[in-house]
């Protein structure tokens, strides 16, 4: 506690006796005799009150206070003068912030320890102020710090209120918030989840305190935002803000690259599986179609009824149709290694839409006309995979609609490698998301019972030999919205191997 007094007056006798009379109080004191020599003093000194005269030869008690004023704005200032006017008194009480105003001579120095006190402990309060202030600004400099550089998306929100009182950049990001103008004290639902109408159904504010308000145990889960479509693992918790109030803090990771590469992974474990299921089965099936075509051919040469002749040719044709799709399984299961040869994507695609008919017209954009697009790829094979894909798009616009094809080049920090990116996009039905896991499932489909649009393995067949050539399929897709199909193939000349996603 600073119980510094500075005296000054131009009458040495006064000086010493208020100087003596002040240090009797208990108070450390200095005192000089001119303005002049207060100045040279006071920023060592550093006094917590000044006790000085108004009328002094050269600079006066008011010029003192205007000068103190520019370095210290917490020192308290009382006037002690019988000469003051005013006018004088008037702007050192207002202006200037003078703390007191005194006449000589002192009649009552119970007045004047009691002014000199209550002086000091206002000084002694705004220095307290000031250092907790200094305190709470450092304090929220480490908090900002910590947060910025967290690689996480983090938000305070009054749990009564729901508004932000917080946000690390990443969230403004994410979310393109600005927490300025217009912005500021917005609700943390208007933000994170746009067009709705109050809270989110999911919130766990009620999860994060016991019935009388206390903050309990974080609390962890995880959940996909459709607004911005990432995937997030979350903990909330209330604490306790520097203003007292309950609040939430919500910490977000985002997990969708993780996700993807999980699922990328399960995916390709489940389809070689399946694979080797289904070489098997095709092995055996092959088989039996052999005995039974034998036999078929030599009851025909048996039978010399013209008109079993039919038949005879209607079961060969239906056998040799399970040969084919037998054929398509055991190629799924060996997954034979593509013949690759130097492609220019951008020609080829425009001469896959040229001479493929899948019965929609089919809209083709580039990103860079002037860009290079070469794979290392097996071109029949990739026609395969293109025509797969263009005719479930068509099918899922019952081929009424238009097919946007778009071509891209885009270096993926993920894997790694740089990619040329064909996306297939169209406005039909879409996909469920419980049905969009199993997509690339041999004989999944989503097509209605006896439809005549397919087998369900042109999504399976395309995915084995997209990763046959170290590349991968990703589907963005929604019930009544369309679904878009990215394929990624590695740009002629990176490594870009199974082993980027574990296999």
């Amino acid at each position: 506690m600073n119980e510094k007094i500075l005296i000054v007056d131009d009458n040495i006798d006064l000086l010493q006796s208020l100087s003596e009379l002040l240090e009797d109080e208990g108070f450390q004191v200095r005192s000089e005799d001119s303005v002049e020599a207060a100045l040279e003093i006071f920023t060592k000194f550093k006094p917590a009150v000044i006790l000085t005269d108004m009328n002094m030869p050269g600079m006066t008690g008011l010029d003192l206070l205007k000068t103190v004023r520019k370095s210290d704005s917490m020192v308290q200032i009382v006037i002690l003068t019988g000469y003051a006017t005013v006018k004088n008194v008037a702007e050192a009480m207002s202006s200037d912030g003078a703390f007191a105003y005194l006449q000589k001579p002192v009649m009552d120095f119970e007045i004047l320890f009691s002014t000199l006190r209550q002086a000091m402990q206002k000084y002694n309060l705004l220095h307290d102020n000031d250092e907790w202030e200094d305190r709470l600004r450092k304090a929220n400099l480490r908090f900002d710090t910590i947060f910025e550089n967290m690689d996480a998306i983090i938000y305070v929100a009054d749990m009564e209120t729901y508004e932000l009182i917080y946000v690390n950049s990443r969230f403004k990001a994410l979310f393109q918030y600005d927490d300025e103008g217009d912005n500021k004290n917005a609700l943390c639902w208007q933000v994170i989840q746009k067009e709705q109408n109050g809270p989110c159904p999911f919130c766990t504010n009620s999860r994060l305190t016991d019935p009388r308000g206390c903050p309990l145990q974080p609390y962890t889960w995880e959940f996909y935002n459709p607004v911005v479509k990432r995937h997030f693992s979350i903990k909330d918790q209330a604490i306790q803000w520097h203003d007292g109030r309950i609040v939430k803090l919500h910490i977000a990771m985002d997990m969708t690259k993780y996700r993807k590469l999980t699922h990328e992974m399960q995916q390709a474990k489940r389809f070689k599986a399946i694979g080797v299921l289904a070489g098997g089965i095709a092995h055996d099936l092959n088989n039996t179609l052999a005995s039974v075509l034998a036999n078929l051919n030599v009851a025909e040469m048996l039978v010399s009824d013209s008109q079993a002749g039919e038949f005879f040719t209607a079961a060969e044709e239906g056998i040799m149709q399970a040969k084919a799709l037998s054929g398509k399984l055991l190629g799924l299961a060996r997954g034979d290694e593509p013949v690759k040869q130097r492609l220019d994507m951008l020609f080829f695609i425009k001469e896959f839409i040229e001479k493929t008919e899948c019965r929609s017209a089919i809209n083709f954009q580039i990103s860079d006309k002037h860009g290079e697009y070469p794979l290392d790829a097996d071109a029949d094979q990739i026609k395969t995979v293109f025509y797969n894909i263009a005719l479930n798009a068509a099918e899922a616009m019952d081929f009424k609609g238009e097919i946007e094809v778009f071509l891209d080049r885009r270096y993926s920090t993920t894997r790694g490698c740089e990619y040329v990116i064909i996306s297939f996009s169209d406005n039909g039905r879409g996909i469920s998301a419980s049905d969009i896991e199993k997509v690339f499932d041999p004989y999944y489909t989503t097509k209605f019972p006896g439809s005549d649009k397919g087998t369900g393995l042109g999504l399976s067949i395309a995915y084995s030999i997209v990763r046959k050539h170290d590349g991968f399929i990703d589907i963005d897709s929604a019930e009544g919205r369309g679904t878009r199909v990215d394929i990624q193939l590695p740009v002629a000349g990176n490594l870009c191997t199974p082993d980027d996603i574990g296999e």
